[in-house]
């Protein structure tokens, strides 16, 4: 598949889930109520906190599966896949488990009300079993994306999408609740491991890779791990720099408030979410691609839309935000997200323009360079958080803590990669023909 075609369907990946994401926000609120509805997004998030436990090994397999297949490798292709679903469906009952066991203690914690806690903690323990059936899903995506069919990924993540949100206003109209809701975040995530076991299994046998005859490996395991602790640490950066300050604006305001503060980040996080999913192609193309000239094209247009996507969120934005979520969530809760709205699509504006060049140098085997800014980012985020709620937090600091950390840090970013990456690139020797781009880079 081209690269603008991949491009086009990882973007597809996010429109339709983004959509179904915004259609069901309001009704859930209204459904649940503001409290619930916070403990519902503490909920999801929980999973994507676990994630730091993932080693890395979902963006390992996308890497490997890649570089194996684009050199003839497909016995090494194989058995990347195998030892990393061994692994991650090792860590997923591990972490699974861990979600449910502390339900109780992450609900005191999160300074849920006694009357709300029993639906709390059942709603985090299922998140645990959600949390299990999504990382082996992982893997199984990766092969898609490995294999260039980004299609094929789109199409689960919208079918995840549609069954997490669409299922849960279903369920919360019909009286299901908060627990309902999670029910069917669960039940979606269980339905996409079955059906995208099925779509890798299928893709594998037409580019000659026989899973059935493929065992984990030590081999495999070093290898992966060498690549992915860096995705680990960018794991527990992201925790950092976007679940922490969910979970501290729960302990110190209660989950009503995380419900004013998701509702402001979510339309910006969704344009960068949008940018990232398109751009996403970049990390097999780059290891794949030996004309280093096409690749620093491909690389600037991808950056260039990038630009344009993020100007034309923050202006959309912060000229609108009033009316729109007034249109979307109702008059209260614009009254109280509208004020937010602006900065975080400054933050998001910003933090836009860093996928292409984050997919590119994975690709290129340069992760190392990634984590140290995205640690660099969740690091400021601390720093930033701590100086501005000296005198008491509010979700307007909060705000204001993410965007600067995402200011400072991208733009640090953008001219590290081009004085470190491209200048040097350029002034080394150009790459032999049949000689490995990342090779020749490393």
């Amino acid at each position: 598949m081209s690269v603008g075609r991949s491009a086009i369907h990882g973007a597809l990946g996010f429109v339709v889930p983004t959509v179904v994401v915004l259609v069901s926000y309001p009704v859930l609120l209204r459904q649940l109520g503001v409290a619930a509805f916070g403990v519902y997004m503490l909920a999801l998030s929980l999973s994507g906190t676990v994630l730091a436990l993932d080693l890395g090994f979902s963006a390992a397999t996308l890497k490997f599966v890649a570089e194996d297949l684009a050199a003839g490798r497909r016995q090494a292709a194989a058995e990347v896949i195998a030892t990393s679903l061994s692994v991650y469906g090792a860590l997923g009952l591990i972490g699974g488990a861990s979600i449910a066991v502390l339900a109780p203690q992450t609900a005191a914690v999160l300074k849920i009300a006694p009357v709300m806690a029993p639906g709390a903690i059942a709603a985090f323990r299922l998140a645990g079993l959600q949390f299990a059936f999504f990382l082996p899903g992982t893997v199984f995506l990766s092969i898609a994306k490995g294999i260039e069919r980004f299609d094929r990924s789109a199409l689960f993540l919208s079918f995840l999408s549609f069954g997490t949100y669409g299922g849960a206003m279903l369920a919360v109209v019909a009286g299901g609740g908060l627990v309902g809701a999670m029910a069917t975040a669960v039940a979606a995530n269980l339905a996409l491991l079955l059906m995208a076991a099925a779509d890798a299994v299928q893709l594998c046998r037409e580019r000659g890779l026989e899973l059935s005859h493929a065992q984990p490996r030590r081999l495999a395991i070093r290898r992966m791990f060498g690549f992915g602790w860096f995705m680990t640490v960018n794991s527990i950066s992201g925790i950092l720099l976007y679940q922490f300050q969910k979970y501290l604006v729960s302990a110190a305001l209660g989950p009503a408030a995380v419900a004013v503060y998701q509702t402001a980040s979510v339309a910006a996080s969704k344009a960068h979410a949008a940018v990232n999913a398109a751009t996403e192609v970049m990390f097999p193309f780059s290891i794949a691609s030996r004309d280093r000239a096409m690749l620093r094209r491909v690389y600037l247009r991808m950056l260039g839309a990038s630009a344009l996507v993020a100007l034309a969120a923050f202006i959309g934005l912060a000229a609108l935000a009033r009316p729109l979520l007034t249109l979307w969530m109702g008059a209260r809760i614009a009254a109280l997200a509208a004020p937010l709205v602006p900065i975080f699509a400054l933050a998001y504006a910003f933090l836009a323009l860093s996928p292409a060049p984050f997919h590119l140098l994975n690709g290129l085997g340069k992760p190392w360079f990634n984590t140290f800014f995205y640690a660099m980012n969740a690091g400021l985020n601390l720093v930033f958080v701590s100086v501005f709620s000296f005198r008491g937090i509010t979700l307007a600091k909060l705000a204001w803590a993410f965007a600067c950390a995402n200011i400072v840090t991208s733009v640090s970013y953008q001219i590290a990669v081009e004085l470190l990456i491209w200048r040097r690139e350029s002034e080394d020797v150009p790459v032999m023909p049949g000689k490995h781009l990342s090779e020749a880079s490393a």
